[in-house]
């Protein structure tokens, strides 16, 4: 579920080459500009030692935005003075995140993340709050979702928000036949509980 990073140079000089606005072209120019730093500056040696760490081999700068970000586009607007050429970098920045949106909608999809539109205010308003206070601290998405939506503290709570969210799924399902289809599972989650957390107790 990582974001992806769309960089746009704001008015760029027009007098350079036809092929700097293409995006493709426009990316790899910047990402050799940077390559040298990768080992240059600490901040990002201690970022490659992370993730080797983590068995992740770090080669290159791009290798190392590829695991904070799904994709990275750079994309040159021009300053005025060349309606074409501004119009078709705007035309080419508006498919770049109409492409990156439905992406990451069919990831979080997949994934059953998406968000209702009181979820997704709730995080507009928390990454107001975080980032009208500290810029340089990544926003932490799922530490929000933990604070609105807690997990259960016992198998009770756990077993009750299974319920509940088959129901959401299905609004013509009763209470008896939800705890019918749950029964063998819930079954198999006390015996686990029982095993694992209560030794001294006998089953019959």
């Amino acid at each position: 579920m990582l974001p992806h990073a769309v960089i746009a140079v704001n008015a760029a000089d027009i007098s350079g080459k036809p092929d700097e606005w293409d995006v493709d072209f426009g990316t790899e120019k910047l990402l050799e500009a940077v390559e040298e730093s990768l080992f240059q500056v600490s901040y990002f040696r201690e970022l490659v030692g992370l993730w080797e760490s983590r068995g992740q081999t770090i080669e290159h700068i791009s290798d190392l935005i590829h695991r904070y970000y799904s994709s990275f586009s750079v994309i040159r607007i021009p300053t005025e003075g060349r309606s074409s050429t501004l119009l078709g970098q705007m035309t080419k920045l508006r498919s770049i995140l109409k492409k990156s949106c439905k992406w990451s909608f069919r990831q979080k999809m997949r994934a059953r993340m998406l968000s209702n539109s009181d979820e997704l205010g709730m995080f507009l308003q928390a990454g107001f709050d975080h980032f009208s206070v500290d810029l340089e601290t990544p926003f932490n998405f799922v530490q929000v979702s933990l604070r609105a939506n807690p997990f259960p503290e016992d198998i009770g709570g756990i077993i009750l928000e299974l319920a509940t969210s088959m129901q959401n799924r299905d609004r013509g399902m009763t209470g008896d036949r939800i705890f019918n289809r749950l029964s063998k599972v819930t079954a198999s989650c006390m015996m686990l509980d029982c095993i694992r957390y209560r030794k001294g107790l006998h089953l019959e």
